[in-house]
């Protein structure tokens, strides 16, 4: 017996032989060599398509009710199995509402029937190479698919573990108070800053920007955060420690991102400063990091910019310090070079910020600590592209809140 290659799919009404009987008589209208057929129930199709569809190249769903005949369509479609109906309710000859099916109608002549099969039947190959072609896609975007996941779910853990390196809590230290802004521009980010009490005495606020985005500047971040030395145990004298001053601090980190020796990943910005809480005597350095805005409460910004270069590129690199004496609700923000493209029509001067966010920084001088920052984020949602920043935007604000403890205190 030849291998059949048409299927007669039918319901299991008493019309099933009738509808089968007509089938059969098609066959003998089709060009030579005459197909073989073979009959079968849409159920028992739908239960164990993979008996059935073994070499055929078309079928005609016969008095199948709605929901029969879509699984079963369904089947012959994934298979590029080319297919026609004959249903009640359907009488005009053409295209069917289900993509890829044909209407023949009970009452087309046989002749007809038999043209439309014959051209389903021409159309196998065709139709059969892009199931294949569908089958390799589809499998090839889940397996995508699964990827993406598996990143996506990564990407979250490394978001878990670069916020670990981040202060859970910030020094509440009388006469200061301190707020923080960190919108990654993606999972993770290549900004970084710390808040520390350093010792009774002593306050250090850093800020630094790997550069890059995303995972490979978010490990260097965790980097710099580890290999920036802010205190230096010395056993036996004085109190069996030292604060380490901005500018050695800045130069140890700098030697130690040049012997990693990974190329662009081994480049960034930071700015340190440490507070002489009882004088409120700030000492602070740059290694290329954008200046740090001083708002001084009687009104005037200062620009914090001593001489630097970027780390990473010089090894032997010398970090100026500058000393400034802070006042009642002076206010410093330290803030990565994000805030350059933050706001639109901003065109920079060097390593200056541009009118533009100055004026915003401006705008926060008489505000609370937490409205002030409240302020700027809040400026910061109604920029245009604000929900896919450029870049990573970080802000570290430092806020005198009274005067000096002890004014004639000597600065460390």
């Amino acid at each position: 017996m030849r291998q059949a290659s048409v299927l007669w799919v039918t319901g299991n009404d008493h019309h099933a032989s009738a509808w089968t009987d007509r089938a059969e008589r098609l066959l003998d209208r089709l060009p030579a060599p005459t197909p073989a057929a073979q009959r079968v129930t849409a159920h028992d199709l739908i239960v164990d398509p993979a008996a059935y569809l073994n070499g055929i190249k078309a079928a005609w769903l016969l008095g199948i009710d709605d929901d029969q005949q879509y699984e079963a369509f369904a089947i012959l479609r994934d298979a590029g199995i080319p297919a026609m109906v004959t249903r009640s309710g359907r009488p005009v000859l053409g295209p069917s509402d289900d993509e890829g099916l044909l209407n023949c109608p009970a009452d087309t002549p046989d002749l007809i029937a038999a043209a439309v099969l014959t051209t389903l039947l021409t159309q196998y190959p065709v139709l059969a190479a892009q199931a294949a072609e569908s089958r390799t896609l589809t499998a090839t975007t889940r397996g995508m698919a699964g990827q993406f996941d598996k990143i996506d779910e990564e990407l979250r853990m490394a978001v878990k573990i670069q916020r670990e390196f981040l202060p859970k809590t910030l020094p509440t230290p009388a006469g200061f108070d301190f707020g923080t802004l960190w919108r990654p521009a993606g999972y993770v980010g290549g900004d970084i800053y710390d808040v520390v009490q350093l010792d009774d005495e002593h306050l250090g606020v850093f800020i630094a920007d790997a550069v890059g985005h995303g995972v490979p500047a978010a490990l260097m971040t965790i980097f710099i955060k580890q290999a920036t030395p802010l205190r230096e145990i010395t056993p036996g004298v004085g109190a069996g420690y030292r604060v380490v001053p901005p500018g050695e601090a800045l130069a140890a980190l700098n030697r130690a991102m040049i012997e990693q020796d990974a190329g662009a990943a081994s480049l960034g910005t930071a700015a340190y400063g440490v507070i002489h809480r009882p004088t409120r005597t700030l000492r602070y350095a740059s290694a290329g990091h954008p200046a740090a805005a001083l708002l001084r409460h009687a009104g005037g910004t200062e620009w914090l910019d001593p001489e630097g270069a970027m780390l990473g590129v010089f090894p032997d690199e010398v970090f100026r310090e500058t000393q400034i004496q802070l006042g009642p609700q002076d206010r410093l923000l330290m803030y990565s070079d994000g805030f350059e493209v933050a706001f639109p029509g901003c065109g920079g001067r060097g390593r200056l910020a541009n009118e533009h966010y100055a004026q915003e920084f401006e705008s926060m001088r008489g505000l609370s600590p937490e409205d002030a920052l409240a302020f700027l984020r809040g400026r910061l949602d109604q920029q245009a592209g604000s929900l896919n920043q450029r870049d990573d935007l970080t802000v570290v604000l430092t806020t005198c809140l009274k005067a000096a403890d002890t004014p004639t205190a000597q600065a460390a």
